[in-house]
């Protein structure tokens, strides 16, 4: 996940996030799915009724929320089911993320307005907050800004040289623009420069899950990979969300226009 904040910009924070997740589990598109929180838009998984990137539409708590996973605990000695981590962004929406986190998998949250952007991680045993500095951020799952991950320092240089999106010129009518109008270069940036599926930086993802590595015999079979992106400005304008279900082969759709 891409993160540009900037308060006081014309639009303070700029999220490009790529889903990664077994292409089987099944999602519905982003839309407003919650009726206890009519004014929030997101994606929402199927088997647990979360969500991996909600945004709050309300002109009066505008905000955007999402999560990656961490570390992955071992199952608990009782034989119970760790408590989803798609219910976290919307607990962060509305204020009520659990002071307790005993029992989640790791994760890293952001959670972000116009005027404050933190990213709350928790590895099972330790909850740390981490507050964004402005300028450009990459989340990915060991971490903020981590570069042992090959795809930061790949991608980073990338990122601060990707000019303002188009949205950001003052008098824009968004109302009247696709994807590619609204967000210009950031459509191509989201390509993940043409690295292949199985690069060790790629931004875009895709495994076929072989089962023969310890621990992954049940998962064989399966394929884990990029399975949507969004595009998202938050700003005192309001919110402008794009979405995708096929990130390698793009097909965008305006969900907030």
């Amino acid at each position: 996940m891409l993160v540009r904040f900037r308060p006081g910009a014309a639009w303070p924070v700029l999220v490009a996030a790529v889903r990664d997740e077994f292409l089987d589990r099944p999602w519905d598109p982003p839309a407003a799915h919650w009726p206890q929180h009519p004014s929030t838009v997101g994606g929402r998984d199927r088997t647990a009724g979360g969500t991996w990137l909600a945004v709050d539409t309300a002109p009066t708590r505008r905000a955007l929320a999402a999560v990656l996973n961490g570390k992955r605990l071992p199952l608990l000695a009782s034989g119970a089911t760790r408590p989803s981590r798609g219910a976290l962004p919307l607990a962060a929406l509305t204020g009520t993320v659990p002071a307790n986190l005993d029992g989640y998998d790791g994760f890293h949250l952001l959670s972000a307005t116009a005027e404050q952007a933190t990213v709350v991680t928790w590895d099972g045993e330790v909850q740390t907050t981490h507050n964004l500095a402005p300028g450009d951020h990459i989340i990915v799952n060991i971490g903020v800004d981590e570069t042992a991950d090959p795809l930061v320092p790949h991608f980073a240089p990338l990122f601060a040289a990707l000019p303002e999106p188009p949205l950001s010129t003052p008098g824009t009518d968004l109302s009247t623009m696709d994807t590619k109008a609204a967000w210009g270069p950031w459509v191509e940036f989201l390509l993940g420069d043409g690295l292949p599926v199985d690069h060790p930086a790629a931004l875009l993802l895709r495994q076929e899950i072989s089962g023969t590595e310890p621990g992954t015999e049940a998962l064989a079979g399966r394929v884990y990979g990029s399975g949507s992106a969004a595009l998202v400005a938050l700003g005192p304008r309001g919110v402008r969300y794009d979405f995708t279900p096929t990130p390698l082969t793009p097909q965008w759709t305006a969900v907030v226009p």
